[in-house]
Order: C-alpha cells, then sequence, then structure tokens
C-alpha cells in the first residue's frame, strides 16, 4: 500500500526518458559527445583492432582475452555451432514468408527446450550457456534465411571464423577476406548499446531467474518492433523510393511536404553523429571501391545533407545513426534486405548474455510502478441488472 500511494505522487516519465534504473559496466553510450565504449574501450578502436571473437570474450568475461584464453574460447565456440536437428525441423514447418526475427524467437525458445544441462545461476554455467546461444544464432538466422531464399541449409564449417561462417551460410560461398572483416566489424559495432529496448528487456524477464533461453527469446521479441531494429531495411526501400521518383531532390520535397521521416536519421540517446554510422560509412566506401558508380553512396550522401540542413533550419541536431550506412554494406555482402534487422540481433546477441550474466552476479527482480488512473471502489452489478 506505501508503494502504491507513494507511486500516485511521483513523476512519470513514459518511456523511462532519463530514469537510471541499474548500473553495468558492459557498454556506456556517451550521447552527448557521440562516444560509444565497450569495457572502458572506444567501439572505433575495437573494430579497427579486433576480431569478432576478442570482443565477445572482452563483453562477456569483462577483459581483453589473451592469446591462450582467446584460442580456448574460439575453440569452443566452434565446438558449439551445431544446432540440433530438432529445432531445424521447427524452422522449416514455419511458414515461409515467417519474419526472420519471429523465427529467431521461436528457435531460441525451443533451444532452451533442447538444452539437457542445469540452468543455475553460477557463473561458469552462464558462460556456457552464453556461448552456446552465441555460436547457434547465427547458424539459426542462416537457416532461416536459405529457408526464405528457396536454398537448401548449409552447415557450419570447423575451419571458419565467427564472422566467415556466418557469410558462408548465408550465401554458400567462403568469402573472401574483404568480406569477412566487414562482418566482423559490423558485428563488433552492434555488440551492445547500454539499455536499449532489448536489452532492459533481457535484463526484465532474466532478473526473475529464468534460464538464459528465455531471456534472450524475449530481447529479439523487443528487438522486432520496428522502432527498435527495422531501420536499416527501411533505408534500403527508401534507396529504391528514390529510384522510382527519378530524382532525389523531388523524392525528398515531396517527403518533406507530407512530414515523412528520413529512415536511419536521429535517435534517442545520441546528440552528435553516431560513432559506429561513421565506421559503417568509411566500410561501405571500402566496400564500393572498384565500382564503375556507387550509387547509392552518393545518394545517401546527398539525402543525409539535404536532411541536416532542414533539421538545422529547424534548430535541430538530428543526425545518421547506424542504421542509415549499414543495410547498403549488407548487400555489398551479398545479402538480402529480409535478414537485415536479424543481422542486429547474431551482434547483440552477445551484449545480451553479458548483461545476463552481470545481472547474475547481484540478482534483483525488477519491478517498477506504475501511476494508476482508473476508478476505485466500484460497486458489483449482478449480470441480470446490468444495462444491455
Amino acid at each position: 500500500m506505501a508503494q502504491d500511494l507513494l507511486a500516485q505522487n511521483q513523476p512519470i516519465r513514459r518511456g523511462m526518458d532519463d530514469l537510471v534504473v541499474d548500473t553495468t559496466a558492459i557498454s556506456w553510450v556517451d550521447g552527448q559527445h557521440g562516444r560509444l565504449f565497450y569495457r572502458g574501450y572506444r567501439v572505433e578502436d575495437l573494430g579497427k583492432n579486433a576480431g569478432f571473437e576478442e570482443i565477445a570474450y572482452l563483453l562477456l568475461c569483462g577483459s581483453l582475452p589473451n592469446q591462450q584464453q582467446l584460442t580456448s574460447f574460439t575453440w569452443r565456440l566452434r565446438q558449439l555451432s551445431h544446432t540440433p536437428e530438432k529445432i531445424i525441423r521447427i524452422l522449416q514447418e514455419l511458414p515461409r514468408h515467417t519474419a526472420p526475427l519471429a523465427a529467431l524467437q521461436t528457435a531460441l525458445a525451443a533451444l532452451g527446450c533442447t538444452d539437457p544441462g542445469p540452468k543455475y545461476s553460477e557463473e561458469e554455467t552462464l558462460l556456457g550457456l552464453a556461448m552456446r546461444i552465441i555460436a547457434q544464432t547465427p547458424i539459426i538466422l542462416a537457416a532461416i534465411y536459405r529457408l526464405n531464399q528457396g536454398a537448401s541449409i548449409l552447415a557450419a564449417r570447423e575451419d571458419l571464423s565467427h564472422a566467415e561462417n556466418f557469410l558462408y551460410m548465408l550465401t554458400g560461398k567462403v568469402p573472401s577476406p574483404q568480406h569477412t572483416r566487414a562482418m566482423e566489424i559490423a558485428l563488433i559495432l552492434q555488440m551492445d548499446h547500454g539499455f536499449n529496448s532489448s536489452t532492459f528487456t533481457a535484463r526484465a524477464v532474466a532478473s526473475t531467474l529464468t534460464n538464459m533461453y528465455a531471456a534472450t527469446s524475449a530481447a529479439v521479441g523487443a528487438l522486432s518492433g520496428p522502432l527498435h531494429g527495422g531501420a536499416s531495411e527501411q533505408v534500403v526501400e527508401m534507396l529504391a523510393e528514390v529510384e522510382e521518383w527519378g530524382d532525389v531532390d523531388s523524392y525528398l520535397n515531396h517527403l518533406f511536404a507530407r512530414g515523412g521521416k528520413i529512415m536511419g536519421m536521429g535517435h534517442r540517446v545520441y546528440k552528435q553523429t553516431d560513432p559506429r554510422a561513421v565506421v559503417f560509412e568509411g566500410l561501405l566506401e571500402e566496400l564500393s571501391r572498384g565500382e564503375r558508380e556507387a550509387k547509392d553512396i552518393k545518394t545517401l550522401a546527398y539525402i543525409a545533407e539535404r536532411a541536416r540542413a532542414r533539421f538545422s533550419e529547424r534548430q535541430q541536431s538530428i543526425h545518421v545513426n547506424v542504421d542509415f550506412w549499414s543495410g547498403a554494406v549488407y548487400r555489398r555482402l551479398g545479402i538480402q534486405p529480409v535478414l537485415f534487422p536479424a543481422i542486429f540481433a547474431a551482434a547483440r546477441i552477445v551484449g545480451w548474455c553479458s548483461h545476463i550474466i552481470e545481472l547474475r552476479q547481484n540478482n534483483r527482480l525488477y519491478r517498477p510502478l506504475s501511476m494508476y488512473t482508473g476508478p476505485v471502489d466500484l460497486p458489483f452489478i449482478p449480470i441480470k441488472d446490468r444495462n444491455k
């Protein structure tokens, strides 16, 4: 009762704006200065100098690995890269048009049913669960994608790295070193990002002491909403609309006139350019070298310039975010737009698992208050006396 009365006197922060609900040492989004840190390291430096497995270890275990630790961690991930046949059969039974994130949410929940191991909260057991889920996610996504494309499902190869395997299982070809490195950087850039909606969901569900499969499956559900994980696909759709219009200025004038949004621009936290967007733009330029005409780069750059000028006129500080350039990068890697939002999950799965492990070290059930706005003490009327 005391808590209920307290809630009635508290200011309401819809969407939990500026509300600090917990602590974390995993990542820090410095929105005022356009910076993102993983365990104290700038994400740009990590993307430039390290591989997927190295940064996954950093987020999960708290420090960069030495060579022996990295070798052991990488070997274990590869050993866990075999999806149970029952999970593949479930995916095959889903309608072909099922959205990849919806299918991944289903598969992660089902994966928990196939795990015969204990669901204890000891750190070592949680790390093992996390590694299994991280290893399985790209395999599941690749299977979903291949089924969507009407192609046969490919098994992971033990001679390929995590990023190499992901691209191989998606496209059916062993990727070039350049494409492998681009995918690796893309995954690193999106591994974690503070208490975003899906990460908060993972922590809230995990705080009940449920298993890691349930918590990560719930996080995928949060990511599947269009306000969280779908902008990269929508940016590519915007480029297609520009092509139909035949002229960028005409398209933008029409879009501005009806109050439409520029997909991939603006962010709830960043007041400066998203640092991940800068790296993705550089990746796109590298992947486009040698092309006679990289039209999408020029179009995106022009859209960003026009949009910034318009926002500046309104005294709004709105910049491109990570999704503005990422879809064009994925297209260069031979991936169709239907999978773009799910690639985000292949990266963020590391962050979700890291947050669950962190939460378990000092777990407390997430239980926010709400302000009740309905009536009280209504008299109960028997059904025979109610007005029809």
